[in-house]
């Protein structure tokens, strides 16, 4: 079965210096060889190769556009491409005016030797290679693999972030309506501003519980707190009970006190008791101001028996009964005034719980604080009263005996009811700064409603959570998956691989007289440094020779993993200029047998080409050297069919293939014989080709007239061909014309050279007409 010819590969080129327009076809050979002239334009094609290269690297190529650009091109446009049948394999579209490159680089990796490459990466180091190489190459063999694994990471990785930015998304859309919204809470607060989705997820690593208070209830609470009016009711604070009207002590002992009885008249004793105070008063003031009549009825108290009854009623106030139960009579008008402060209390008390009570349903922080109503307290109080004013009044009928206090501890009554009144009177001071501090109140309820919408939010969406957890879980076995296989696949250091290939040609070249010491990533001639260094010390040759096995070696440099040695594209530009022979030979059959296996290894050894495990690069060489030219196709460093010429017809530029080896009289006779026979227009090389081509003529036709002159002149005496251009003529003196010939001159001078060749080499005129 016979399997599909390769696509050839192509050339087009458009207004690249000398190259107005070129559309040209290799073979399909992988590998190409290319002779062109000077002048051609070979070199602005390898530079458009160097773009790319360049391109592909990151590296700037900004002045592309100028460098390339004809200055034909009208509109400053110009354009590279190289491809491969229909597919592109490099492009450069350039616009000179705008300075604008348009680079495509995606099929292949090119690496261009030339002389900018030769320039810049050896010669402005002075020949000491750049050790700067960090690049890591993959290993394939595990390639497979590991894009599978990479894959599968991407995959969990996708689904996790889809889950995430799903419950993300409710999580903001809520956060607005819920908080922000019905909660009023300020975007500026903190505690909203810190409602991250993320801190939210690491906050609850497990389901929280039910929130108390509830997010409604404190929806409540936060419009409760706006129902608190301009100027509250407050409850009033009710004054302490004081004690120090009552003598304890003094009751005490007026109650264990024992007095006898009066002597004065019982009769007189029972009218005094019945209005003891009008009796009293009236006894004062006539004791105290000696008065000779009554000081309510004015009579005269000085006759008797007026004068004895009111002494009576002296003598009874002056005795020690009188006085007893005028002391016991003062406890008791004392106790009782208290009785009543402490009974007026409750409904104080209870007015002061009811205004409390009120207010306090308004903030949140207050509305389980509760006033003590202190009932049993003034009971106890009352009850501790009315039993020393029982013992009171008894000790007063019983003056003779002793009467003992009461039980009940009126001290210890009175301080638990000042301990609760106080207790009352700080949260109604509580509640008052409550009030006063509201904003803070329902700040702090904001900041609550902020923390309850986390939980609630958290608890509502805890299966999404799971199942997020969960991708996240798998990501994380998938990464791991990942890191064990790349593990596994160990990347190769790109340094240690250009030192290997670099040491390896180097040898190739130079045997054991140069070494590359890689600690360093110098040359050393043997074992010893260079003292002058590498630029002062080798010669032209070498140094091309070096810059030749330092770019094969770059090739390391320029791939991440080995299956991209495959897209490797080699271009080579003249790499054999200031050499001797045997380094002309030596980089050919480098050329030739130069392999890149699978595995990213470089060798020149032929026996491992099979073009499976080891196979030749892709690659270019272009070259205006017929001797180099010649000894690539005699070295078959390429193909049958492989090998090709650049060169102009007018405007129009053509890669035509050549079947033979290139002799540079052939070109030049051709150049000549295509001014005179097609019209050509002769350029600046036509003068150079006129003599070359009658110079070659003489030497080998008629080598007894060694020189040019007497070769012309021969021609003129002896065989009758008169040289009708002055610029042979002159030529054949030495000399030359102070201007360029005319158009005509250079015609003329052909067509001279195109008789001379009929006359002595006519064959060589019959071969070029058969090409």
């Amino acid at each position: 079965m016979n399997s599909q010819p390769r696509p050839k590969f192509a050339i087009e080129a458009n207004f690249l210096g000398p190259v107005l327009s070129l559309n040209g076809e290799l073979s399909d050979r992988p590998q190409n060889l290319v002779f062109a002239r000077n002048g051609t334009g070979k070199s602005f094609l390898s530079r458009a190769l160097r773009y790319l290269d360049k391109a592909a690297e990151g590296k700037d190529i900004s002045d592309a556009a100028v460098n390339l650009v004809s200055d034909e091109a009208l509109d400053g446009i110009g354009s590279f491409k190289i491809a491969q049948g229909q597919e592109t394999l490099g492009q450069l579209k350039l616009y000179k005016k705008e300075n604008n490159i348009v680079p495509d680089t995606s099929k292949r990796i090119f690496h261009v030797f030339s002389e900018d490459f030769v320039h810049e990466e050896l010669r402005e180091r002075l020949y000491n290679p750049d050790g700067n190489i960090e690049n890591q190459i993959a290993v394939d063999s595990d390639e497979i693999k590991l894009s599978a694994a990479k894959k599968a990471v991407e995959s969990a990785t996708k689904e996790e972030d889809q889950a995430w930015a799903a419950l993300r998304k409710y999580f903001e859309t809520e956060k607005i309506a819920e908080v922000h919204e019905k909660a009023a809470v300020s975007k500026q607060l903190k505690d909203y501003k810190e409602l991250s989705f993320d801190a939210l997820i690491t906050k609850f690593p497990e389901k929280p519980d039910v929130p108390d208070p509830s997010f409604s209830d404190i929806l409540k609470d936060l419009d409760a707190l706006k129902s608190i009016p301009a100027e509250p009711i407050y409850p009033s604070q009710e004054n302490p009970i004081k004690l120090e009207e009552i003598d304890v002590e003094a009751i005490e002992l007026s109650l264990r006190k024992v007095t006898s009885s009066s002597t004065v008249s019982e009769d007189i004793k029972k009218k005094i008791e019945e209005h003891r105070g009008f009796f009293e008063a009236g006894v004062s003031l006539v004791t105290k101001h000696d008065l000779d009549a009554c000081p309510f009825c004015e009579q005269n108290i000085k006759s008797p028996p007026t004068a004895s009854t009111i002494q009576a009623y002296i003598l009874y106030f002056q005795d020690e009964e009188a006085r007893h139960k005028r002391e016991l009579r003062q406890h008791l008008e004392i106790l009782t005034n208290k009785e009543k402060e402490i009974i007026g209390l409750s409904p104080r008390i209870a007015n002061q719980i009811t205004r409390f009570d009120v207010l306090k349903r308004l903030l949140p922080s207050q509305k389980d604080i509760q006033l003590a109503a202190c009932e049993d307290e003034i009971v106890e109080v009352c009850a501790a009263i009315a039993a020393i004013k029982d013992a009171i009044k008894l000790k007063e009928n019983s003056l003779g005996e002793i009467i003992s206090f009461p039980d009940g501890d009126l001290s210890n009554a009175i301080s638990k009811f000042t301990k609760l009144n106080e207790e009352n009177s700080i949260k109604i001071a509580s509640l008052r700064s409550a009030i006063d501090k509201s904003d803070e109140e329902r700040k702090k309820l904001q900041r609550q409603a902020c923390a309850v919408f986390s939980s609630n939010f958290i608890r509502d969406h805890w299966g999404d959570v799971e199942n997020a957890k969960k991708l996240q879980a798998a990501k994380q076995e998938k990464i791991l998956e990942l890191a064990i296989q790349e593990k596994a696949s160990p990347k190769t250091d790109a340094k240690e691989r250009v030192c290997d290939t670099f040491e390896y040609l180097l040898r190739q070249f130079f045997a054991e007289k140069y070494v590359f010491d890689r600690a360093s990533f110098v040359l050393k001639r043997g074992e010893n440094d260079m003292a002058r260094g590498p630029h002062r010390t080798l010669s032209d040759g070498e140094k091309t020779a070096i810059a030749f096995c330092y770019f094969v070696a770059s090739i390391h440099k320029k791939v991440k993993s080995n299956s991209e040695y495959q897209k490797v594209f080699l271009v080579f530009d003249d790499p054999v200029t200031s050499m001797s022979y045997d380094f002309i030979f030596t980089i050919t059959q480098t050329l030739k047998n130069l392999s890149i296996s699978n595995q990213g290894d470089i060798s020149t050894n032929p026996k491992l080409i099979d073009g499976n495990l080891y196979s030749r690069p892709e690659l270019i060489i272009l070259t205006h050297s017929s001797y180099f030219f010649n000894i690539s196709r005699s070295n078959r460093v390429v193909k049958e069919h492989a090998a090709f010429a650049l060169h102009a017809d007018s405007s129009t530029h053509h890669l035509t293939r050549l079947n033979s080896y290139v002799a540079p009289f052939q070109q030049q006779l051709k150049d000549v014989y295509d001014v005179v026979e097609n019209g050509k227009q002769p350029d600046h090389q036509i003068g150079n080709a006129v003599r070359s081509v009658l110079e070659a003529v003489g030497r080998f036709c008629r080598p007894d007239h060694d020189s040019l002159s007497d070769f012309v002149t021969f021609l003129a005496g002896e065989e009758g061909l008169e040289i009708k251009s002055v610029m042979i003529n002159n030529l054949s003196h030495g000399t030359y014309y102070d201007e360029a010939p005319t158009p005509e001159d250079l015609k003329t001078a052909c067509e001279d050279t195109i008789q001379v060749v009929k006359r002595f080499a006519v064959g060589q005129l019959e071969i070029l007409k058969a090409s």
